[in-house]
């Protein structure tokens, strides 16, 4: 029962250092959580959302677009994105809401 908690225990220390903040992406210095889903009918389409924008826009559009662009290059090959809305689009025509940044594209083909 001790040696399971202790093995427990170690396991647990290990998992807490598996993130290595020395090759974490950040965007001036700040992190922002990053999700994107791809659209179920056609793949190559997305939506990346990141937050929180409160810590920077101009870094949470760069934090935006690399979410699309890691997603076009690691399954087609390409950064190649043609947006549908943008990163770079106006402050005022972004799409924010509860502090998060929504973008749209679609990886070229």
């Amino acid at each position: 029962m001790i040696r399971n908690a202790i093995i427990c225990g170690a396991a647990l220390l290990m998992l807490t250092g598996c993130e290595d903040p020395k090759n974490a992406t950040l965007f001036d210095g700040m992190r922002y959580s990053g999700r994107l889903q791809a659209d179920s009918e056609d793949k190559r389409s997305f939506t990346a959302t990141v937050s929180p924008v409160s810590q920077g826009l101009e870094a949470a559009r760069e934090a935006a677009r690399f979410e699309g662009t890691t997603h076009c290059v690691r399954n087609y090959g390409s950064s190649d994105i043609d947006w549908v809305l943008s990163p770079d689009a106006e402050a005022t025509a972004l799409s924010i809401t509860d502090d998060q940044l929504s973008v749209q594209g679609r990886c070229a083909e």
